[in-house]
This record gives structure tokens, C-alpha cells and sequence, in this order.
């Protein structure tokens, strides 16, 4: 059955039940108030013909039931009452519409209030002529009761004039129908058209298939409100951030990342390639998109979520195998070069300049790898430096590691290879900032000094822009086209979560200095 139709008949039938039930309280109701109505009306006229001289002068004479018998079917015929009957003290009619029955006791049982008490009151009971709704009304004489007079119609009259007036009520009734059934439709277009003229399980359909895709996504996907309140995640977004669906409604700022999200997500902006720290040992790459009003305000934010600990770990893996094919090309470029060298040395027979200059190439080839593989006991970090040496070395700049640089001793609040990423984003800056022509020059020192780690990187490059200076740590802040601008951001990211500090000076060049704490004590905690 379409939505339309089960629309239209829910509405017809939910009218028919408040019109029925409308009805029958107001027939209920009516019928009460319509008794009461007549049997005032019977109480007023059995009180008026309690008064009358003829019947207060007749009861109890020996002709006075034809008197009062005349006076009172000339007031019955007149007022349309079904009886007016005139009783003794002893319950002795002198008046009644059948002849036959005067003379007779009165029947009924309800007359022994009015000759006992004198009431005046109105009653149903079961007469000669039927059920009736009946009057009683005491008759005195010279201040003495000498009798009572009994007014009344039948109840079957009473019933059927209130089924006729309930009849009035029958056209406006259909035309309440009429009104729902319009009602309906035009409920129906407007329900229909809110929902792209869907049924019902087409709903329920799109409505699983749109779960099942999000919950399918790989990327984790978290809904919060513009108070911060998770409204829904998806199944990644949940094994990322240790949610489950008892965590829906709770404020973001209940978890230990939870202030860093709503920060970002407060951005009217879109945000993307943020990181932030979970549960002590996942790094996450946050996208930020706000969700918006039609009046273009804020109503919350939808955040897409990646792993970063597992990208770091294919992008190290990549990276080291791109430093090692480049360092290889470099080092074999670097060789053919010499050996070009050496061979036009030798024909042109200086063979003296030919052992001078080979031996020179071995020591000063000799120095740095004596430096970086004694003294660095790092081995990733060692063979990201000799990288480094050879880039630099084929690109014609002079990149110094101080004989003093020692490690031996790795952070412990630094993840694998995150040194690497420090040294290795500032020294490429500073190769693309120094001249390629022989007077470039970039120093490396790295040592240990107060249970801090030091690393003091400096060249003689163009220097930093002074309009960059202050936001050099910003997502998307570069100075070199193309570029996203990531470097320094990380490198800040990297320092600041390993409790570091991180100043830069520019002076003829820049020279960056680096501090970290070699041992963080609340790394376990």
C-alpha cells in the first residue's frame, strides 16, 4: 500500500474515531441535560397544578375525580405531557389519561416520598403506560397536604428527542470527514514531497545502504555538535579514538584529545592534515569541515580521521629506500666526476696531482664517515646524514657535521625516526635556501648537554622572510612555490609533544636551535 493511500486512511480513520467518540459523549451528555431539562420542566408544571383550587378543592370528594379529571386533560392536551395525575393521601388517582384507571392506585413505588415527606423531586420509574420520567409535587389545603399531583412524559419520547437533535449535528459531522479527508491529501503531497516522493521502505532501504557505506569507510568519520558533543561515529572512527556507542552524547572534552578537536573544530574553515595525540601512542591526522545552517552558522563539524602512526611507518619505510636509490645515484655521480678527474690527470701525465688529489678525496671522504658512524650510534639517523653529505656534496654546497657532534642516546619521548624528521626537514630547507655554486654552507652540530639533547643547524642562506617569521610553524606557511608548507609545522609538532623548545635567528643567514629532554618522566604514566 502506497504512503499516500495509508496516509489518507489513517487520517479517515482516526477522524470517524474522535467524530464517534465526540458523538456519543455528546449524545451522553445531551441525553443528561435534556432529562434534567424536561424533568424541571415536569417539576414546574406538576408545582403549577398543585396549586390549582379545582385540585386542591376536589381531592377527597366524592365527584371531585370528574372535576379535576376535566380541568387536568385540558392542561395535558395543551402542554403535550404523556400524563398529569392527580393521587390522595392513600394513592388514589382522580385523574388520568385512561378513564379506567381513575379510581385506581397509583403505580410506580416512587410516590411514597411526596405523601410521606412532602418532597418536591423528579424520578424514572415503570407506570401503566411505560417507563417514564415523572414529577412529583405535594397538593395542600388550608396549609394541610391532602394529596400530590404526578407530571410526566415517557421516557421513549425523551430518548427520540434527543436523537433528533443529535441528527442536526450529522451534516456538520460529514463535513468534518470531508475536512479530514482533504486534510489527508494535502498532509500526504507535503509528507511526499519533504521526502523526494519516497515510500517508506525506499527509506528504510537508503537508509541501510548509507549506514553500511559508512561504516565501511576506511577513513574514520566523527560528527560532533557546536558544543562539542559526539552526535555519531563511524566503526574506524570508533577503533581510533576507543569509542563505543554508550560514548554518543558525551562532550568531547571528556577525553585527553578531546580539547585539541574542539579547538580546530571550532575554525569556520576547513582544516586539513592536523595532528593530534591519542591514547598516548597513535598519532591521528584530523580533516575539519563545519557543518553549517541555511543562515551560514556554525551547527557542528564533521572531522575525517587517519592513522598517522601507520602512514609515518610506510612513508619511513618509502623514504628511507628514496634516501638510499638517491644517496647510491649521488655517490655514483659523485665518483664518475672524480674518476673524470683522475683520468685526465694521468694523460696528461701528472701523475704526482693524481695521487694528491685521490688522496685527498679518501681522507676528506674518510673524516666524514668517521664522524658520522663513530659518533652517531644511530644507524637510521647515520645514514640520513651521509644522504644529506652526498645531496649536498653533488649540488655543490658545503654541509659541515662539527667534529664534536655526539648521540648516543635517543629521546625517549620521541618516536622512531622522528629525529630524522627534525634534522632532515630544517637541512633541506636550508640546501634550498643557500647558493648552489660552491659558497653555500650549512653546519650540523648535535650533542648531549644537562640531560637535554641539542641540535644547532645554521647556514648562509637568503634567510627567512621577516612577513613568515611569526607563522613559520603554521600549516601551509612556505616560502617556496609549490609547495604545501608541512616542514616546519611538524618539526614543531614532533619538539613540542617531546616537552622541547625550538628558536630560530636569522643573521646573514638562519640558524635554527633545538632542546629536547633526553629522559621524560611521565612517558609511562
Amino acid at each position: 500500500m502506497k504512503l499516500r493511500t495509508k496516509i489518507i486512511l489513517w487520517n479517515i480513520a482516526i477522524i470517524l474515531v474522535v467524530i464517534g467518540s465526540i458523538s456519543a459523549l455528546s449524545y451522553k451528555q445531551m441525553k443528561v441535560m435534556l432529562k434534567n431539562q424536561i424533568g424541571d420542566d415536569l417539576l414546574n408544571m406538576a408545582n403549577t397544578v398543585a396549586m390549582m383550587k379545582e385540585v386542591q378543592n376536589n381531592i377527597g370528594e366524592p365527584d371531585g375525580s370528574d372535576k379535576i379529571q376535566n380541568t387536568i386533560e385540558r392542561i395535558r392536551l395543551k402542554t403535550g405531557v404523556q400524563f398529569i395525575v392527580v393521587i390522595d393521601m392513600n394513592g388514589i388517582r382522580y385523574s388520568h389519561p385512561v378513564i379506567d384507571n381513575i379510581g385506581k392506585e397509583f403505580e410506580g413505588g416512587d410516590e411514597d416520598r411526596v405523601l410521606k415527606y412532602a418532597e418536591s423531586y423528579v424520578s424514572e420509574s415503570t407506570g401503566t403506560l411505560g417507563e417514564s420520567i415523572r414529577a412529583f409535587a405535594p397538593v395542600y389545603k388550608d396549609g394541610t397536604q391532602v394529596g400530590a399531583v404526578c407530571v410526566g412524559v415517557l421516557a421513549g419520547k425523551a430518548n427520540s428527542d434527543v436523537a433528533s437533535k443529535i441528527y442536526n449535528f450529522i451534516p456538520f459531522l460529514f463535513v468534518g470527514l470531508l475536512l479530514g479527508i482533504i486534510g489527508g491529501l494535502i498532509l500526504s503531497y507535503s509528507i511526499k514531497k519533504t521526502i523526494f516522493g519516497l515510500e517508506p521502505e525506499e527509506i528504510a532501504w537508503l537508509l541501510k545502504e548509507k549506514e553500511t557505506i559508512f561504516q565501511s569507510i576506511k577513513e574514520g568519520i566523527l560528527a560532533l555538535n557546536k558544543d562539542g558533543t559526539i552526535k555519531m561515529f563511524n566503526r574506524a572512527a570508533g577503533n581510533i579514538l576507543k569509542l563505543t556507542q554508550q560514548d554518543i552524547g558525551r562532550p568531547i572534552t571528556d577525553f585527553n584529545y578531546g580539547k585539541k578537536i574542539v579547538e580546530f573544530s571550532k575554525s569556520a574553515e576547513i582544516l586539513n592534515n592536523m595532528e593530534i595525540k591519542v591514547n598516548n601512542d597513535m598519532t591521528v591526522m584530523c580533516k575539519y569541515n563545519s557543518l553549517k545552517d541555511e543562515k551560514n552558522n556554525i551547527i557542528g563539524s564533521v572531522i575525517s580521521l587517519e592513522n598517522l602512526t601507520e602512514i609515518k611507518k610506510m612513508a619511513e619505510e618509502l623514504t628511507g629506500i628514496k634516501k638510499m636509490t638517491w644517496s647510491l645515484r649521488a655517490q655514483n655521480h659523485e665518483f664518475m666526476n672524480k674518476l673524470h678527474v683522475i683520468s685526465g690527470l694521468i694523460q696528461l701525465g701528472e701523475y704526482d696531482e693524481a695521487l694528491k688529489y685521490i688522496s685527498n678525496t679518501a681522507k676528506k671522504r674518510k673524516d666524514i664517515s668517521s664522524i658520522i658512524n663513530e659518533k652517531v650510534k644511530n644507524v637510521s639517523l647515520a645514514a640520513l646524514l651521509l644522504s644529506l653529505y652526498n645531496k649536498a656534496e653533488e649540488a655543490r654546497i658545503n654541509f659541515i657535521i662539527d667534529k664534536d657532534t655526539s648521540l648516543t642516546k635517543i629521546p625517549n619521548s620521541l618516536p622512531p625516526d622522528a629525529l630524522g624528521s627534525i634534522i632532515g626537514n630544517i637541512v633541506e630547507n636550508s640546501m634550498d635556501a643557500v647558493e648552489s655554486n660552491g659558497t653555500g654552507e650549512i653546519k650540523l652540530k648535535i650533542w648531549e648537554e644537562n640531560k637535554y639533547l641539542k641540535i644547532k643547524i645554521s647556514d648562509n642562506g637568503c634567510g627567512i622572510p621577516e612577513n613568515l617569521r611569526d607563522n613559520i610553524y603554521n600549516v601551509g606557511v612556505t616560502s617556496k612555490s609549490g609547495q604545501r608548507g608541512c616542514g616546519m609545522y611538524i618539526v614543531k609538532q614532533i619538539i613540542d609533544e617531546a616537552d622541547g623548545s625550538i628558536d630560530f635567528h636569522v643573521n646573514n643567514g638562519t640558524a635554527w636551535n633545538i632542546s629536547i629532554p633526553i629522559e621524560r618522566n611521565d612517558i609511562n604514566d
